[in-house]
């Protein structure tokens, strides 16, 4: 007889690809997600994928069952729920960000997730774009909060906040209330984070754009590391206007008006579109007005 375990094994290895990344989600080896599958082809009499590289694909037996598997996997999910709203359990969400998101509102979304959902635990990864994106691909998070340039259309996704870049300098190296060209700031070091970066491709992109080649510095992922170098007078770099003030307001650092385009990042927070639910949606609500409260 089929049973749920089964189900559960088919149906991640379809909706992540592998059956690896099915036995992450179920906390499960792959040794027993391949067991388990194989017991369910057995229960079908007929194969349930074809043969074709690292990605499983259905045979038609398998799409048969996998319409039958959705309705189940979403009546169990419900009735989990029923049940923990009379017995409380943790749940735990993995979420990923970028730095600039611990620097600013995550500690008020912590507070608020705890306030509203005291059975959930909240497993965060801090790393570049690219990075944060791969994992929600292949599973490793549940939500994520990203540039909108690295949405696909597998995610649902919800806008956050509209984040202004600058072009910070060391103190006093530019003239006061001038505008320079692209060309003469790339007679600078431009320092940047890694090559995952949103804003190392979009510093990229711009002097691409305008043909001009410039000297990269990959001074760090870390925002107050890359700050630092320039204080140091290292290079100019692209950072957060707003997460810096001080720094600018005390003349440690000097904005440069530069001849381009307004840097401007739109951050959303993504999930996978087959992970949506109740929950998911409420978390994004919670993110949203934290970030209008900061």
């Amino acid at each position: 007889m089929i049973n749920f375990k089964q189900v559960e094994a088919f149906y991640w290895t379809l909706k992540l690809g592998t059956q690896q990344r099915a036995a992450t989600r179920l906390f499960i080896t792959q040794s027993a997600a391949t067991k388990r599958l194989q017991e369910l082809e057995k229960q079908a009499c007929l194969p349930l994928f074809e043969a074709s590289g690292h990605k499983a694909h259905l045979s038609a037996k398998g799409v048969e069952l996998l319409e039958a598997c959705e309705g189940l996997i979403g009546s169990m999910a419900r009735l989990e729920a029923l049940r923990g709203a009379s017995r409380q359990t943790i749940r735990t969400i993995r979420m990923g960000f970028t730095e600039l998101v611990t620097l600013t509102w995550f500690s008020a979304f912590v507070a608020s997730v705890k306030a509203v959902h005291p059975d959930v635990s909240l497993h965060p990864d801090v790393d570049l774009s690219a990075s944060l994106q791969k994992k929600l691909l292949d599973g490793d998070l549940d939500l994520v909060v990203i540039p909108e340039d690295y949405v696909t259309p597998a995610m649902t996704a919800i806008a956050l906040q509209s984040i202004e870049f600058a072009w910070l300098a060391p103190a006093r190296q530019f003239t006061e209330n001038t505008t320079i060209s692209l060309k003469e700031l790339a007679s600078w070091p431009i320092i940047v984070q890694g090559a995952h970066s949103g804003i190392t491709q979009r510093c990229e992109q711009l002097f691409a754009q305008a043909g001009i080649e410039f000297n990269h510095v990959y001074g760090s992922n870390s925002l107050f590391a890359l700050v630092a170098l320039v204080r140091a007078g290292v290079g100019v770099s692209c950072l957060p206007k707003d997460l810096f003030a001080d720094e600018l307001e005390r003349g440690e650092l000097q904005e440069i008006a530069v001849e381009a385009p307004q840097t401007i990042v739109n951050y959303q927070l993504a999930f996978l579109k087959h992970g949506q639910n109740v929950l998911t949606e409420s978390l994004a609500a919670l993110a949203s007005q934290c970030v209008i409260s900061h």
